[in-house]
């Protein structure tokens, strides 16, 4: 089961997106994000140099995995995948509900955030638009989404 929610930038996208895994962890689902970072000229922050993993990577490994106790953790060289194959060859997890940020472009059921009406229009022109909340002084009304979240899951495990 895959959710997108998308919107521009300062948006509240990511803040939904904390707000979503809370509650679908609360209801005790397995929950996978992605992300796209979609600032050119930004480039994400990679771990410590100093780590072994990466100076692995740093020698010029073209992905390197680390294992610790609690968590795996994967960096690899961007030959920029497509969504569909992140999908495919990087999320493990069985089961499990896929919160996507971003990739507004693919055809998976979207939230939308906006902060005004023309970002609204704008974003009202994607596919498969499924709920869109907008970002106001006061943030979202967390309650509303909460409500139509639970019965979209529940739709989609019928």
């Amino acid at each position: 089961m895959i959710l997108q929610i998308v919107g521009y930038k300062n948006s509240g996208k990511t803040t939904l997106m904390e707000h979503t895994v809370q509650q679908l962890k609360a209801a005790a689902h397995t929950v996978v994000t992605i992300k796209h970072h979609g600032h050119p000229g930004e480039e994400i922050t990679l771990p410590d140099n100093r780590v072994d993993h990466m100076r692995h990577f740093h020698a010029g490994a073209d992905q390197s995995i680390v294992q610790g106790h609690d968590y795996v953790e994967t960096i690899q060289r961007n030959d920029y995948p497509t969504l569909e194959t992140l999908l495919a060859e990087c999320v493990t997890m069985d089961d499990s509900i896929i919160l996507v940020e971003g990739y507004k472009q693919a055809a998976y059921p979207k939230v939308i955030v906006y902060r005004d009406e023309a970002e609204l229009q704008a974003l009202r022109q994607l596919d498969n638009i499924q709920y869109a909340m907008q970002l106001t002084s006061h943030g979202f009304d967390y309650e509303s989404f909460d409500a139509w979240l639970a019965q979209w899951i529940k739709g989609e495990l019928s």
